[in-house]
């Protein structure tokens, strides 16, 4: 049995000795879950394609999904770099900057503590599917066992 996998090469990154293509759907939820990001939601979107920019992500949905108290974000990343990385990146600058500019908001729902709970999900996405992979995998077995 073949497997043929179409892969558009011109997606992935590159890099002297490999190719990727990572994107993740991050959620983060903001501390004590106060419905309050909605008071902020455009100048979060735009540090958020700040950030994007500045460590070579792509945000991949056309808006970044802000709810009233929490964000989901779907984002093409560069393999060099881990979730945990690019979760922190998006979570500590968006908060330092977010609570800083806006003290009024740091004082009434905060209490000195940052604006995002600690945890995060991730999920990640692929140009193939679980299926695919399986497949591959034992039909490698397979042409190794001959």
């Amino acid at each position: 049995m073949i497997i043929k996998v179409k892969i558009r090469i011109e997606e992935y990154g590159s890099h002297a000795d490999s190719i990727s293509l990572c994107k993740y759907h991050f959620v983060w939820c903001r501390k004590y879950r106060h419905g309050m990001l909605e008071l902020v939601r455009d100048e979060l979107a735009e540090l958020f394609e700040g950030i994007a920019e500045r460590f070579g992500h792509e945000i991949v949905s056309v808006e970044v999904e802000i709810a009233p108290d929490h964000v989901q974000l779907f984002v093409e990343a560069d393999s060099k770099w881990s979730p945990a990385e690019i979760a922190k990146q998006f979570t500590g600058y968006s908060g330092r900057t977010i609570l800083k500019g806006h003290p009024e908001i740091k004082q009434r729902y905060f209490c000195g503590s940052g604006l995002w709970k600690d945890g995060y999900d991730v999920g990640t996405t692929g140009g193939v599917s679980e299926d695919v992979v399986r497949r591959y995998i034992e039909e490698k077995e397979k042409e190794t066992d001959h």
